[in-house]
């Protein structure tokens, strides 16, 4: 134990002639009395043995690290996977004394170069006596106080290492990474390609994160205390199959980054200190886990139970890609339908060994450095776990530093990777040098009522309507690990609800997620008998209702969506005049249909810069693919007007959005709905698009008395004996008009703290004409008790 009796005791610091230069000093903490610190004493105790733990618990910490069994290191997570037997007994034992072995060398290696570059001192393998110097000033190197101390007499001394030492010493080594099954340093080598020399270095590098002495003896080797780290200098002096191309960039050490070169300015590239990768320290270890800066990045895509038939057949043909001698490049998968293409690669490999990781595009590095760097990484990842890489959504790769301007994939960089890339695309892309084109196609509808019976029967939940089920399949276009997943979730509810209803509500919900910040969804509310329509227009609106909820087994069961590709879907126009009731009538179809109902914000979709209108109606479309959704264009005749003569850019920009529209119109298989009070402003090709026209007129007197009769939610806050809906049925209102009069005596009632009644209701109408500009006779608004039982005139309708 060291003593701190000079300075401490008096309670002052004596400093030296040493201490006063500009190096950090070490100050002693203010004494406390008893009183203010309990267990006083036994704090000081222990304040002197920490200043001694490099003279005693740094060898029992070195001890304890190597007695440690291999089996506590060799556990890597479950999830994060491994390419070594972690688990195996064999291999932890193999892997401990191959650790071993290789340090005991390097011991022999580093006291041969001390004696070499210092004949005359000792070899450095005792433990000085701590000295009350290294105690009070702790800064010093340790290897700086071992070398200025002599060792006392009576310390035994330990053989320098002779030639025929070092001979069996490396002979333990090469005998321990002989052994099988491999320890993790030889297999390492193996899959890095590394020779003799760079196995050494890696070795070297690896030492510091394996024994703590290790630092100490570096530094005595090069006769330096401050060089703790190893150099490339230092390992051409130790090993006789030292090779100056171990230090070119291109070879595994620096490439693969396996070791860290901390160049600065005055070192040179064989002095600069060298540290070993973080998780190349772990893998020698016997911790094999996915690099965490590639883990940031991907996504670990988990095979689905069980694939229908006809991918089942596609996950055969990317097998071949998958194979050890399927060869390199990048493949291209088409379709729309990017949860497909997961549940079929993954599927492919985990059939040949392999974790699929899914990249989105945009998540690329965007500087070609950071790119280098990122395919480096994962080139070594690799080579030390059996991965598979997909590319999402990489027709276009944002580029960070520029917004949202899009870039073209990195293909040239992607096709240096080793094996197979796969990336999603929805189309082929001719300027890649593609090495396969394969398309993944969603399941059918007859197979997705299949994996949705599957997967309800696999939670215990019996399907007793497989009607309801049918329609379920047809209606949301999912792929096997989505209907699984959501099937999980309906089990709870199974006992309160249908379940075929439990699992259309969370089709609803998942697949109305994908049109979130790109369209507003409106709360469903209202009903067919809601609506107050003339009976034409009442019989076409529920025409359009039960055309849209059997449109995919009609074409299925008829044989329509094997023979045509293109107006399969449901499109409708509603046009009228504002507040005629459209967007309350697009309400009342997603109410029937059970679907969500999305209006597409004009002001998100169009855009004054070339190009961008197509795109923002692209992503739309796109998002309402999986179905579940109702897409509302309000105000439609923004978007879908007609076509003009060109007579400039903008004007053919213009057009050419149009056509997009119109031939995504035709393609897309949901339901669409366009609103509108400027039908003549539209475009004609739309009219031949469009399965049905409803038009919205004025609401006559029997209309607006139906609407006035409902547009008070509460019966029981009404003076229903006041109420006379003859006369308000007079008023030349639309629905819109209407209940903005409802909510405006609503608000006068409460003001007079009593029910809705005539008074309240006349004087909200009479403010609501003056507000959209119509003529009033005040006599029309006039109301006493007994103007209903003495009204003898007919109701007469006050005009527009």
């Amino acid at each position: 134990m060291c003593s701190l009796k000079s300075g401490r005791d008096s309670g002052s610091t004596s400093l030296s002639a040493e201490n006063r230069s500009g190096r950090r000093r070490w100050r002693p903490s203010p004494r406390r009395s008893p009183s203010r610190w309990p267990g006083w004493p036994h704090r000081k105790r222990r304040c002197r043995w920490r200043c001694a733990w490099t003279a005693s618990t740094a060898s029992w910490y070195a001890t304890s690290a190597r007695s440690r069994p291999a089996s506590i290191h060799c556990n890597p997570s479950p999830y994060r996977g491994s390419a070594m037997p972690a688990d195996d007994a064999d291999f932890a034992r193999n892997n401990q004394a191959c650790i071993e072995a290789g340090l005991a060398w390097l011991r022999a290696c580093l006291s041969a170069e001390e004696r070499r570059l210092a004949p005359g001192l000792p070899p450095l393998t005792h433990k000085p006596p701590v000295v009350e110097q290294e105690a009070r000033w702790p800064w010093r190197r340790k290897a700086q106080v071992q070398q200025e101390l002599p060792p006392a007499a009576d310390t035994p001394q330990a053989e320098p290492a002779s030639a025929g030492g070092l001979a069996e010493a490396r002979l333990a080594f090469e005998n321990a990474a002989a052994a099988t099954p491999s320890p993790a340093l030889v297999s390492l080598a193996n899959g890095m390609g590394l020779n003799p020399f760079e196995r050494d270095m890696l070795l070297l590098a690896a030492a510091p994160e394996l024994d703590p002495d290790m630092p100490a003896l570096i530094a005595s080797a090069q006769g330096d205390p401050y060089r703790r780290s190893p150099t490339f200098a230092l390992g051409m002096s130790l090993f006789q199959t030292a090779g100056w191309d171990a230090m070119a960039p291109e070879r595994p050490l620096r490439a693969m980054q396996l070791l860290e070169v901390h160049q600065s300015g005055a070192d040179s590239l064989l002095a600069a200190p060298l540290r070993i990768d973080e998780r190349i320290a772990a893998y020698i270890k016997g911790l094999n886990y996915l690099d965490e800066r590639i883990e940031a990045l991907v996504t670990p895509v988990i095979p689905p139970a069980q694939l229908p038939p006809q991918q089942q057949q596609v996950a055969q043909q990317l097998s071949y890609w998958l194979a050890p001698d399927g060869g390199s490049g990048i493949v291209q998968l088409l379709g729309a339908d990017t949860s497909s293409k997961r549940d079929v690669l993954a599927t492919a490999a985990a059939s040949a060994g392999r974790r699929l990781m899914a990249l989105p595009a945009s998540a690329l590095p965007a500087q070609p450095q950071d790119m280098e760097r990122f395919l480096h990484l994962w080139q070594r990842e690799t080579r030390l776990l059996p991965l598979t890489l997909l590319i999402e959504d990489a027709e276009t790769h944002a580029d960070h530093d520029d917004g949202d301007k899009p870039q073209p994939l990195p293909t040239r960089l992607l096709q240096r990777l080793p094996g197979a890339v796969f990336v999603d695309t929805r189309c082929a892309d001719a300027t890649w040098s593609s090495t396969g084109v394969v398309l993944v196609e969603p399941p059918l509808a007859t197979e997705r009522a299949t994996l949705w019976h599957q997967a309800l029967m696999a939670r215990g939940i019996a399907v007793p309507d497989e009607s309801a089920l049918t329609r379920l399949a047809n209606e949301f276009q999912l792929s096997a690990s989505r209907i699984a997943g959501l099937a999980a979730g309906v089990a709870p509810a199974a006992n309160l609800e249908p379940p075929v209803l439990a699992a259309w509500n969370a089709c609803v919900e998942h697949t109305a997620g994908a049109l979130d910040g790109l369209a507003q969804r409106i709360t469903v509310r209202a009903a067919l008998d809601d609506i107050a329509l003339p009976p034409h227009e009442k019989q076409q609106l529920r025409r359009l209702v039960e055309h849209a909820g059997q449109r995919i087994a009609v074409l299925n069961d008829y044989g329509f969506a094997a023979h045509a590709n293109r107006g399969l879907g449901m499109a409708a126009l509603l046009h009228g005049e504002s507040g005629t009731g459209k967007t309350m009538a697009a309400e009342a179809v997603a109410h029937a249909l059970s679907l969500a109902l999305f209006r597409v914000d004009l002001s998100a979709v169009v855009s004054k810069y070339i190009g961008e209108t197509s795109k923002n109606l692209r992503r739309v479309f796109d998002a309402a693919e999986g179905g579940g959704a109702v897409l509302l264009f309000d105000e439609a005749d923004a978007v879908f007007g007609k076509r003009s003569e060109v007579k400039d850019s903008h004007d053919r920009y213009a057009n050419i959005d149009i056509n997009y529209l119109l031939t995504r119109m035709e393609q897309f298989p949901g339901v669409t709905l366009l609103a509108t009070n400027m039908k003549h402003a539209l475009d004609h090709a739309f009219m031949r698009r469009l399965r049905f026209i409803i038009g919205f007129p004025f609401p006559g007197v029997a209309e607006r008395k139906e609407i006035w009769s409902r547009v008070f939610p509460d019966p029981s806050r009404l003076d229903s004996a006041q109420l006379d809906l003859d006369r308000l049925a007079r008023f030349a209102m639309t629905g819109g008009a209407i209940f903005n009069a409802a909510l405006a005596a609503a608000h006068n009632a409460a003001a007079a703290h009593a029910d809705i009644g005539m008074p309240h209701i006349l004087d909200a109408i009479r403010w609501e004409l003056l507000k959209i500009g119509r003529p009033v006779a005040e006599n029309e608004f006039a109301w006493t008790a007994a103007n209903k039982a003495t009204q003898t005139r007919p109701p007469v309708e006050v005009p527009a």
